[in-house]
């Protein structure tokens, strides 16, 4: 049997390759490394698995030996095929890593991104929950019909010893001096079907004497409250009502002229109580719609004052209808 001895330095080399196309083969294994890279270190394999082929393979292997020799020899380091299957792993661990990352990364953006917009529709859809029922608390506090006059009306402390009159008598040199304080009325009001408050704020502004001196007021405030709303009236007017103090309370609403008035008066025809009875006109003030304040009190309404020596918080306004026959009164006088 013949044999055939081969150049020290090529077997070296050969086995040098064999060792490194092994390593190339496992990581290329695990890392994927590109096709070009894999036929060339399978090529160095299959030279180190066949090292018992023929003369000519073996110079052709030896050629193809030096010419990767002479382009190794052209990088650094002591084992140039090995660093470059290194190089070839790591940057295909680089690449493998990087799309990982890169992956992951996007797909963790993309969730975050997905669950901050899920986040978001539930905070607006939260939102249009809240906005919905603050339109029910609003719609609720609209159709409610209070009736503590304190919570509707903008009211005051009616203030006492506002004005000084002073009326001399014609016949003589007396001088009669009277002081008269603001007065501010809250009047319950029950009509064709409308049920509310009337709130009025009166200022002494003039006095007269006839007996007596006798206040004229102006009014300051008038509102009206009926039905869940405010509502305009028009020709607010008090009258003190003389020496007897027969007190009325006039407005326009609806075309139509009201009266608020006493309606039993008792001994010389003096009230015993305040206003207690509603009286509806035409336009006219003289043609009655309905006389409410007659024997029967066909429409009877509750006026309280204001009191001027309590806060209005600490206001307590009953609307109890306490109405009593004077004594004196017509009506009362047959069972004297």
């Amino acid at each position: 049997m013949k044999r055939m001895v081969l150049p020290l330095g090529v077997l070296l080399f050969i086995i040098a390759c064999g060792d490194d196309s092994s390593s190339a083969n496992y990581q290329w294994a695990e890392n994927g490394s590109s096709s070009e890279d894999v036929q060339e270190l399978s090529s160095s394999s299959w030279i180190a698995s066949n090292s018992s082929s023929s003369h000519n393979d073996v110079k052709n292997s030896s050629s193809s030996i030096s010419e990767k020799s002479s382009s190794s020899s052209r990088r650094s380091g002591p084992d140039p095929e090995s660093s470059s299957s290194v190089a070839v792993s790591s940057s295909s661990i680089a690449m493998s890593s990087s799309s990982r990352n890169d992956v992951s990364s996007s797909s963790s953006v993309e969730v975050s991104s997905s669950s901050a917009a899920v986040s978001s529709s539930s905070v607006a859809e939260s939102s249009s929950s809240v906005v919905a029922s603050s339109s029910s608390v609003e719609l609720s506090s609209s159709s409610e019909i209070l009736t503590d006059p304190s919570k509707i009306f903008e009211m005051r402390v009616p203030k006492l010893d506002a004005y000084t009159c002073e009326e001399k008598v014609n016949w003589g040199e007396r001088v009669f001096t009277g002081t008269f304080s603001q007065i501010d009325f809250v009047c319950t009001y029950d009509y064709d079907g409308e049920k509310g408050f009337l709130y009025v704020q009166l200022n002494p502004t003039s006095c007269g004497l006839a007996l007596s001196l006798i206040p004229g007021y102006d009014v300051e405030k008038a509102e009206f409250y009926v039905n869940g709303k405010f509502a305009d009236v028009s020709d607010v007017k008090y009258e003190w009502g003389g020496n007897h103090h027969v007190q009325k309370l006039w407005f326009t609403y609806k075309g139509k002229v009201f009266r608020y008035g006493q309606s039993s008066l008792g001994w010389g025809g003096r009230p015993c109580q305040g206003m207690d009875c509603l009286n509806v006109f035409e336009s006219d003030k003289k043609t009655y719609v309905a006389n409410g304040c007659d024997e029967q009190r066909s429409i009877p309404i509750v006026c309280n004052g204001v009191d001027p020596d309590k806060q209005i918080e600490e206001q307590v306004f009953d609307f109890t209808d306490k109405f009593e026959v004077c004594e004196g009164d017509p009506r009362t006088r047959g069972n004297d």
